[in-house]
């Protein structure tokens, strides 16, 4: 027998193990809402699913949607991907008179126009404001070049970055506060320390004594924020135990904000807390929660927040997995119609048996046990049936493929903002994972998405990248797939109509691709670097620098 027939031999006899590898989902049962003991509430709705956004109505409600649809929810919260922002100086001026501040200074670099992103060290024209070592420092950086004042910040609050408007720092901090939690209608208090997310807005009018003038506490650990004029949106993650402890937002007065859902459920749920703060009132103007998946890029547009995550599948091995249906619909809708001649009759005829599916497979694995034993000692035999084992491959390959796009697409919330008000728009998904930020771009009403495609299957690996257009409503309008193969993004930049995008191997392939037309973009050209670039900054729209690096072995 040939080397590829006994290989797929042993492929088939095993194949309920070996489609063990694979992603599979779950499935969910109802809450069963006539108990007394079990609280009434949302529940995942199996095939029905619609992926609409729904709002818990009570607590009750949420605690019965995470004890039935979360995946053991006692995991620690992952760090989120913290925003790309470069690092700021300013421009001193050697002439003017002292008060005045310089004509022309830099200021943080980011995506957007209009969209400012939070860093460590601000500027103004004859300032420097920076976070560092638990202080606000701020150095006067036209005149004499000096540190001004040095302000600590609480105790046992630790800054993440900062936002500067006017007269005010906005310090975007984070601290594990002690508190008690009862529990609905207990008289004992529970103890617990929660991670907070702090926004500290300092009044710096006097350079020399800013003063803590508000201070605001979120739920959560600090994931993400922007600032549009004198709003800033901030996102804290919070990981959504079971039993619950809803996120809050502690202001002027103690803010319980709705928390929605979607009924297309989650291997794990995270709570997405979006909070807008007006900086010049000093006063939350929003509040909205989100249970989501792991969310890991966030990207704002004037108009718009963008949160995505990849789907994270369910994976399991062998003996442990609990749900054997997606390898049965693997064999039964895949292989079983690729056999031939007698071995397809009696299978077909033993699929047909009302009987347990471990007796099913006893008797079909024994007809295949059957059927390779007399396939060992027959070479023609081995001929005749190579193409069949070649097209259940190939089969098998394309259909593991489809699944696991599937089960780890990116998925993509839009939420509207004008002037602090959230608002839930709708959703859309993508194949692939997103590099960062700069993988996501708004552009005339349409979002423009660049992903990475890597799947690892039983045949091998399979990598390549894609770039889609969705529309308003987040509807796939247009996309160029297959990009780079074998190879991934490294980094990405959107210029008007146009996009830049650097994969990388061994080489370094540097792609323009025309989105002039959101419904046919195309592949303008492509030129290849060794080494590889990992930032790519536009000069104008027609230039851009490049960050690379080279390989060390050339």
């Amino acid at each position: 027998m040939n080397n590829k027939t006994t290989i797929f031999m042993i492929f088939l006899v095993s194949i309920v193990i070996l489609a063990g590898c694979t992603t599979t989902v779950n499935p969910r049962t109802p809450v069963n809402t006539g108990s007394p003991n079990t609280p009434s509430g949302p529940i995942l709705a199996g095939n029905n699913q619609t992926g609409d956004v729904l709002k818990f109505n009570s607590i009750n409600e949420l605690n019965a949607f995470l004890l039935e649809n979360s995946n053991n929810q006692n995991y620690d919260i992952r760090g989120g991907v913290m925003m790309e922002s470069a690092k700021i100086s300013a421009t001193a001026s050697d002439s003017g008179a002292p008060s005045a501040g310089a004509d022309q200074y830099s200021q943080t670099n980011v995506q957007v126009a209009g969209v400012d992103e939070a860093d460590f060290v601000k500027n103004d024209d004859k300032y420097i404001y920076l976070v560092q070592d638990n202080k606000l420092i701020i150095v006067d950086a036209f005149n004499n070049k000096e540190i001004v004042s040095e302000t600590d910040l609480p105790k046992n609050t630790y800054a993440n970055n900062m936002f500067l408007y006017k007269n005010r720092v906005v310090v975007l901090a984070q601290s594990s506060d002690e508190s008690f939690y009862f529990n609905k209608y207990d008289i004992m208090p529970q103890q617990t320390y929660e991670q907070m997310t702090k926004v500290l807005i300092y009044d710096v009018s006097d350079k020399e004594d800013p003063a803590l003038s508000e201070t605001f506490k979120v739920s959560g650990s600090y994931f993400q924020s922007r600032m549009i004029d004198d709003i800033v949106y901030l996102v804290a993650v919070k990981y959504a135990q079971y039993p619950v402890r809803p996120p809050v937002v502690f202001a002027q007065k103690v803010i319980n904000p709705d928390i929605y859902y979607f009924d297309n459920g989650e291997e794990q749920y995270n709570y997405n807390i979006i909070v807008s703060v007006d900086v010049s009132n000093e006063k939350v103007i929003d509040s909205e929660v989100y249970l989501l998946g792991y969310s890991n890029t966030l990207m704002m547009s004037e108009d718009n927040i963008y949160i995505a995550f990849q789907k994270q599948p369910h994976r399991c091995w062998g003996w442990y997995c609990r749900d054997n249906s997606y390898d049965k619909e693997r064999f039964t809708d895949v292989v079983v119609p690729l056999l031939e001649g007698s071995l397809k009759e009696d299978v077909q005829d033993i699929l047909r048996l009302k009987i347990s599916d471990e007796e099913q497979w006893n008797r079909i694995s024994e007809r295949l046990t059957e059927f390779f034993n007399k396939l060992q000692d027959d070479e023609d035999l081995q001929d005749e049936y190579d193409k069949m084992f070649n097209d259940i491959q190939e089969a098998l390959d394309d259909y593991d493929a489809k699944q696991l796009l599937e089960n780890s697409k990116t998925i993509i919330h839009k939420i509207a903002v004008d002037e602090g008000e959230l608002s839930y728009q709708t959703k859309g998904s993508a194949d692939g994972r997103l590099l960062n930020q700069f993988s996501l771009d708004e552009y005339e009403g349409n979002l423009r998405v660049a992903t990475t495609v890597d799947l690892w299957m039983n045949s091998g690996r399979k990598t390549y990248n894609n770039v889609y257009v969705l529309d308003e409503d987040m509807d796939l309008i247009g996309k160029v797939e297959n990009i780079a193969k074998d190879e991934q993004i490294y980094s990405t930049r959107f210029m008007g109509d146009k996009l830049y995008m650097v994969t990388f191997r061994q080489v370094d392939p540097f792609f323009v691709i025309d989105l002039s037309d959101p419904k046919n973009p195309e592949m303008l050209g492509k030129l290849k670097i060794p080494g590889y670039s990992s930032y790519l900054h536009p000069y104008n729209e027609e230039f851009h620098n490049w960050c690379r690096q080279a390989d060390r072995d050339k």
